[in-house]
């Protein structure tokens, strides 16, 4: 889920609600990291600095599972002026379909089958909703990605995250000029049991009930908090064996359409 963090190393809203010593270790450092890069030469899509580097904007979009005690405050910061449900970004892919990499590594024994299958189902839950082609359906498998790289590789996985109330983490890199989104990545927490809730007896992360809600924030939809809004798949909080964010809402579908069209 997200307040918007603006740059690598600005943090969310939604970090100082944790506190900020918690905070401040909830993305994993990727060694490969290319803070410092080279932009591609003559790319037609990233300016770049005065100093060579890429200019680029970095949010991270903090997915947190639902409050044990219900009295406590459900939504981070301000709350909704209207009754809207749904929320953009703001930015938005220029060039489409996304290519995605998905590394099915995770300590649930899930089959890389059941995984691609879940994932490409939810991405196909936002392309049915528009026109555009949102995701390509050749995704790729890569047991080699990471999350948290800036390598212009979209990447999924699972991995640690050091706060075990946050479900997931998506990070979305766009230009500052033009507002187009390069890439993003998707960590889910392997801190909880991942499966299908359909099929499983014991309490699980809903796969494709989680993806599908990350995948949204992939191409430009924001986190919703309103309780009023809490059936929309963009809605910010998700628990075990939920599965309503398996499908769009209308709520969900008019923002979608609004970037890419009907």
């Amino acid at each position: 889920m997200k307040k918007f963090i603006i740059t690598t190393i600005v943090f969310s809203l939604a970090f100082a609600y944790l506190g900020a010593a918690q905070a401040g270790m909830l993305i994993p450092s990727a060694d490969q990291a290319k803070d410092k890069a080279k932009a591609p030469e003559k790319s037609p899509v990233i300016s770049l600095t005065d100093s060579g580097e890429w200019d680029l904007e970095r949010v991270d979009f903090i997915h947190y599972a639902k409050p044990d005690n219900p009295s406590k405050p459900e939504k981070p910061g301000k709350p909704s002026k209207d009754d809207t449900c749904f929320k953009l970004m703001g930015v938005k892919w220029n060039s489409l379909p996304v290519n995605y990499a998905i590394n099915p590594i995770n300590n649930d024994g899930l089959t890389p089958d059941f995984i691609t299958q879940a994932m490409s189902v939810s991405a196909e839950t936002w392309d049915d909703a528009t026109t555009a082609e949102l995701f390509n359906n050749a995704y790729g498998v890569d047991y080699s990605r990471q999350y948290g790289v800036q390598d212009f590789v979209n990447t999924i996985d699972f991995g640690a995250l050091s706060n075990n109330s946050i479900i997931g983490v998506t990070s979305v890199w766009f230009t500052r000029r033009g507002k187009q989104i390069v890439e993003f990545d998707i960590r889910l927490n392997d801190y909880y049991a991942w499966g299908d809730a359909d099929t499983n007896p014991n309490p699980v992360m809903d796969l494709a009930n989680i993806t599908t809600h990350e995948l949204g924030h992939a191409v430009g939809m924001d986190d919703i908090y309103t309780s009023t809004c809490a059936e929309v798949t963009m809605y910010g909080y998700s628990g075990y064996d939920e599965i309503k964010k398996r499908d769009l809402e209308p709520a969900d579908v008019e923002g979608i359409q609004k970037m890419y069209g009907i």
